[in-house]
């Protein structure tokens, strides 16, 4: 465990991998679950549901653990890392994460972004000659 905790005290480490986190809820996990997670106290999203172990899952694997730029954990075993990567997790959803490492922060952004895009592309930004065929 003496890996685990200087990668804990390694603030600027955690921040880091905390965006390597928000990245990958985004990316892989926001299409996936858009409607599901709309209330704080929903356990879908806890350190011991099937969301963190996905992401712990994945970070695991040898060809994504370059992701975590963590010195201090990196060169650690499996249960120091299953450990850290869980500890991103909690740290992403507490409700004093800030900036890129707040999870649901990061989901409503992301949210967002995708409504404005559908909205965006019913509105009048249709090309003119689709308009004028009807």
């Amino acid at each position: 465990m003496e890996k685990f905790l200087c990668a804990v005290q390694n603030e600027n480490g955690v921040e880091n991998d905390m965006a390597t986190l928000c990245k990958w809820v985004r990316e892989d996990l926001f299409y996936v679950v858009i409607h599901d997670l709309k209330i704080e106290n929903d356990q879908t999203m806890s350190e011991d549901g099937s969301l963190c172990a996905s992401f712990v899952k994945c970070f695991l694997e040898r060809e994504n653990r370059s992701l975590i730029v963590n010195a201090d954990i990196h060169g650690a075993s499996d249960d120091e890392m299953k450990a850290y990567l869980k500890h991103l997790w909690t740290k992403g959803l507490s409700r004093e994460s800030k900036g890129k490492g707040n999870i649901r922060k990061n989901l409503s952004m992301e949210k967002t972004a995708v409504y404005a895009a559908i909205n965006d592309a019913f509105r009048s930004k249709s090309p003119q000659f689709l308009l004028d065929a009807t």
